[in-house]
């Protein structure tokens, strides 16, 4: 029985290319042309190979190629890799490998597809095409952004030669602004009349919410908005407790149901409907719905999209990170300057507007109702090492320990309710049993008064009885001696 003998792969370019090790200082020392050079110049010198074993090097290869890189002995692969390079070669080898130990999976590239971060739509014409901010990445319809000075202003590419397109935050110079109207982050905003932000999308969808300039959706003002929504209803999307009620929610639009919800929850989700072109001259054409009475297929198309969108962002975002370590380019260096003209302007537009209309009388809302407040506040309390979970938890006890008295129905368990009802049935027991024994004791008592007054009311009611029976007698006697004494003087 005779063994084959164990042969180590032969390492072809493309195997090099496989493992990412295309990083070298020197691109040439990894070219084709002369790999296969030195390929074929070991084949003709290697006496003990024959046509059978370059059969099964070839197949030997094919499997080495098509196995995961995670389940590769990388000791033995540098080996087998430094015997087939040159000297020379040999110190770039060992720095690529040492780049693949630290980075042995890359995270694929996703499919660059520009997706409005409103309507969560992708299709773009010329009507109304999706750019794309150059500060922040985000992109967004023209129509819906209310972008109307675009005759050749949208740029989707930063390299390109037309003129850079930004948000409205990216112009004011904020970075991460927080919405007035929800708890969430990320997407795009519009600024208030005041100077606050909110989501573009919770101004379009929450009543009452109006714009001061229709047509570019800027402008943004609240006070039109009924007060008394700031956290009257609480969210049943939110993931976090805390900014459930938090912000404005609004209802799912199918008659009669009370499920509420934040826009950015329900945009998640995939709950909000797209504004159809028949519905546009309606007052309020955004409409929402639940689980309950959204199709299915609609719900799963709009988180698909949102995630593409999510996964579009962070891309862009890692890659900002790369080149901003790198060296800038001359596209960068425009956008920057771009970025700084417009936002040098677009601060002197906001002196030379006038004062917003501001309601006279104040309205005071609960704390609790403003997520940026509560996020502030919850900031402060990590700096100053504050245990708010603690807190909370406390804070649920005592309030599951008020009424505990009144709690007779608890199941037995290992509970906070159960224990504090089991610890405060005890005295509660040795209260009654004292009750108890002094009502005892006062039945006795009245039990011995009744026998005794008893007693004396059966006297009374004889003693009534004789004096009843001596009335009558008298009565009688009485009626006797006048009738006698009448017919005497009758007959005289």
């Amino acid at each position: 029985m005779s063994f084959k003998r164990a042969r180590q792969p032969k390492i072809t370019t493309q195997v090099l290319l496989d493992f990412d090790l295309a990083e070298s200082s020197s691109d040439s020392d990894f070219r084709i042309e002369d790999h296969e050079s030195e390929e074929e110049d070991r084949d003709s010198n290697d006496e003990g190979n024959s046509s059978e074993n370059t059969d099964d090097n070839g197949s030997e290869l094919e499997n080495f190629s098509t196995d995961d890189e995670n389940d590769i002995n990388m000791g033995s692969f540098k080996q087998s890799l430094l015997q087939h390079v040159s000297m020379v070669q040999q110190n770039d080898v060992l720095h690529n490998l040492k780049t693949l130990e630290t980075h042995k999976t890359r995270e694929p590239k996703v499919s660059v597809k520009p997706i409005c971060c409103v309507c969560l739509g992708d299709r773009s014409d010329d009507t109304n095409e999706i750019i794309e901010c150059d500060g922040c990445g985000i992109s967004v319809h023209e129509g819906c952004y209310g972008v109307s000075d675009n005759v050749s202003v949208s740029s989707t590419n930063s390299t390109c030669s037309t003129e850079p397109w930004f948000c409205e935050a990216c112009r004011a110079g904020v970075s991460e602004p927080i919405c007035e109207l929800c708890p969430n982050k990320g997407g795009i905003y519009k600024e208030t009349d005041v100077g606050k932000w909110v989501h573009l999308i919770c101004a379009l969808y929450i009543p009452g919410v109006a714009f001061g300039e229709v047509d570019q959706l800027s402008s943004v003002t609240l006070f039109e908005m009924q007060y008394n929504k700031w956290g009257a209803k609480v969210c049943s999307l939110c993931e976090n407790p805390r900014f459930a009620r938090t912000g404005v929610c609004i209802g799912c639009d199918a008659g009669m149901c009370k499920t509420y919800f934040h826009v950015t929850c329900a945009q998640v989700a995939g709950f909000l409907t797209e504004a159809h072109q028949e519905d546009a001259e309606a007052a309020d054409p955004f409409f929402a719905h639940c689980k309950v009475h959204s199709e299915k297929e609609m719900i799963k198309r709009r988180k698909r999209n949102y995630h593409n969108l999510r996964l579009n962002l962070q891309q862009k975002q890692k890659e900002k990170q790369i080149t901003t370590h790198d060296v800038p380019n001359p596209a960068q260096n425009r956008i920057q300057r771009k970025l700084l003209k417009y936002q040098a302007k677009y601060s002197s537009i906001k002196k030379l507007k006038a004062d917003p209309w501001v309601p006279t009388q104040k309205m005071s809302r609960l704390l609790t109702t403003s997520a940026s407040a509560c996020k502030r506040l919850l900031a402060k309390a990590e700096i100053m090492a504050i245990d708010v979970e603690l807190l909370e938890r406390q804070e649920a006890q005592i309030e599951s320990l008020t009424d505990i008295r009144k709690k007779w129905h608890i199941a037995p368990a290992f509970s906070v309710e159960f224990i504090s009802y089991y610890l405060d049935r005890i005295p509660r027991t040795e209260d009654l049993r004292s009750q108890l024994s002094i009502m005892m004791k006062s039945n006795e008592r009245l039990s011995l008064e009744q026998d005794s007054l008893r007693a004396s009311y059966d006297l009374t009611l004889d003693e009534n009885k004789k004096f009843k029976t001596q009335q009558v007698k008298q009565k009688y006697t009485q009626k006797y001696y006048f009738k006698s004494n009448f017919t005497r003087n009758y007959s005289s």
